[in-house]
């Protein structure tokens, strides 16, 4: 259930191979801590420190961007975009229902289409078909 990072990820840019790595270890574990029905405050503390890293992450994307050094960042708002809309439609479940193992599953597999699209590499993850996305 977990995305796991492999080496297939990284782009040889060593400072955002540290971020992507941050950003999968983050995410999986969010997932983590929503499969095993944590309590509310401990999935409130995961979501935000993935969400607050996200953001670092994308606006330091950005500001490499701007400044001419990552030519492979055309992407950078199409993928902050989907990521927000991922973290949005988890976070309406999640106060539907709480955590639950499904829950988990479903925000892994979405979580984990999210990076075969926008981290390097293929991360041997079936695709996922969800009627909320």
């Amino acid at each position: 259930m977990s995305i796991g990072w492999q080496p297939s990820m990284e782009t040889g840019a060593p400072l955002l191979d540290a971020q992507h790595r941050a950003l999968v270890e983050r995410a999986d574990a969010l997932v983590a801590t929503i499969a095993t029905g944590s309590d509310r405050s401990v999935v409130e503390r995961a979501l935000r420190d993935f969400g607050d890293y996200s953001v670092r992450h994308f606006s330091q994307e950005e500001d490499c961007h701007l400044r001419g050094v990552c030519p492979a960042l055309g992407w950078n708002g199409e993928a902050r975009a989907e990521l927000i809309k991922i973290v949005t439609v988890f976070r309406q479940s999640f106060e539907r229902s709480g955590a639950s193992r499904q829950l988990a599953d479903d925000l892994s597999c979405e979580l984990s289409g999210w990076v075969s699209r926008y981290i390097p590499g293929p991360i041997g993850v079936l695709p996922c078909v969800t009627p909320d996305l």
